[in-house]
């Protein structure tokens, strides 16, 4: 129960790290949320202030994720963690994203950190839905769109794959998904009313 309780503590507080917002008060002086869209994620970051901005945030955020719940991976592997540790790390570095307790719980989306924790904890299950998203977005020209059907197989496609702790597996995707679907709620009402924008 200690690694569990250690490892959602920490990565939460690394989660909430929002390399979009800190850039844009720093070298632009604005807050990114009151810009574009109003997300505090790579998108917004790309429209606002342009490709290599939106690349950093977008690393920052895979990586971020991918590291944290890599370190967890280890002290499963080597140490007495349980392997649900691991789950709940990916889960809470997601989760302080997109309600980040250094900017008053307002983050973004969490579709990168979920794409980091899921290539640190299933390499194949990312691979594929990475391809989903990317053909989605291509055909599309939303990442919004891409976002949410790569969210929704995400469970599935875990489960698929899974020959170990498979329904622990489900929960952690289908609760990761749903994390990214509730925070995408805005933008579902875009889309059905039309009005969501392009990816540039």
């Amino acid at each position: 129960m200690k690694y569990i309780i250690i490892f959602s503590v920490i990565s939460y507080l690394i989660g909430s790290i929002n390399p979009a917002l800190i850039i844009s008060k720093k070298l632009y002086g604005t807050d990114l949320r009151t810009q574009g869209s109003g997300n505090a994620g790579a998108t917004n970051a790309l429209r606002v202030h342009g490709k290599k901005v939106g690349s950093a945030v977008l690393a920052f955020d895979f990586f971020k994720a991918f590291s944290i719940v890599l370190i967890a991976k280890c002290f499963v592997s080597f140490g007495n963690a349980p392997y649900v540790s691991v789950l709940f790390s990916g889960f809470f570095v997601q989760l302080g994203h997109s309600f980040p307790v250094f900017f008053s719980f307002k983050g973004g989306k969490g579709v990168a950190c979920a794409a980091g924790a899921a290539t640190a904890l299933f390499p194949l299950t990312a691979l594929i839905l990475i391809a989903i998203f990317a053909v989605i977005v291509l055909i599309s020209k939303k990442v919004s769109i891409g976002s949410l059907i790569t969210a929704g197989v995400y469970p599935l496609i875990v489960s698929l794959f899974s020959s170990e702790n498979r329904y622990f597996n489900f929960i952690f995707a289908a609760s990761c998904a749903a994390l990214i679907i509730i925070r995408h709620l805005p933008n579902i009402v875009r889309i059905l009313d039309g009005n969501e924008k392009n990816i540039i």
